[in-house]
């Protein structure tokens, strides 16, 4: 097999520990499916439900993709654009696209050895697009299929707001690199900015688990 599948299937499990030790730090459990199912990650609140058995049950899916690339400023423009591609099944996108309780979890990290997270340790971004988006994303035409390829493309845009204490932020665009737009959701493929000074139209924080928990748990 060729290095590109290992480097693909090792930069996949990047992802998901990372979510995985997110997720230990929120005081859930995570599992990896033994079966390849379309889901890479199960959380439960086992913890909570130990110490108080009347505390529901609480069960997220997760779907978690990894991109590597060089992040860095581009001269010709101001918010520095650099877009990342994620690949899904049908298959997975059917599961997925369903309520909050099931989520896709993009993990981004940069290639730039002089950057100032590394590679191999602390992902440059991270967001998340929960079940319901999803199936808006793809009534928008935000999944592509690309010639000779089986599964279908996600297209995010990495910006940088030209303000120099602007952290960068995801934008789901089409493929010809243009945003989207929905019926019921306004600017389905912005996702806000990190801090949330400019909020998505759902008005959560698509950059941390933290803020997909906040968000899912209000129903």
């Amino acid at each position: 097999m060729s290095n590109q599948f290992f480097d693909s299937l090792y930069n996949g499990y990047t992802g998901e520990y990372q979510l995985m030790a997110s997720l230990y730090r929120h005081g859930l459990d995570a599992l990896r499916p033994p079966a390849d199912m379309g889901i890479d990650v199960v959380s439960l609140n086992l913890k909570q439900r130990l110490e108080d058995p009347t505390v529901a049950a609480e069960t997220f899916l997760f779907q978690v993709k990894t991109a590597m690339t060089e992040v860095g400023e581009v001269e010709t423009n101001s918010g520095a654009i650099r877009t990342v591609y994620f690949k899904l099944s049908e298959r997975e996108l059917d599961l997925l696209a369903h309520g909050h309780d099931r989520v896709l979890f993009c993990y981004v990290y940069n290639t730039k050895t002089d950057a100032l997270t590394d590679v191999l340790e602390t992902p440059f971004m991270c967001f998340w697009i929960d079940g319901e988006r999803l199936a808006a994303l793809r009534e928008a035409g935000a999944f592509t299929k690309r010639n000779g390829e089986t599964k279908l493309t996600l297209s995010c845009q990495l910006r940088k707001p030209a303000h120099e204490y602007g952290h960068w932020y995801a934008l789901v665009v089409d493929a010809d690199g243009k945003a989207l737009e929905h019926e019921s959701v306004s600017q389905v493929g912005y996702l806000g900015t990190i801090g949330g000074y400019y909020t998505s139209s759902d008005e959560a924080d698509h950059y941390s688990v933290g803020g997909y928990l906040d968000y899912a748990r209000k129903g």
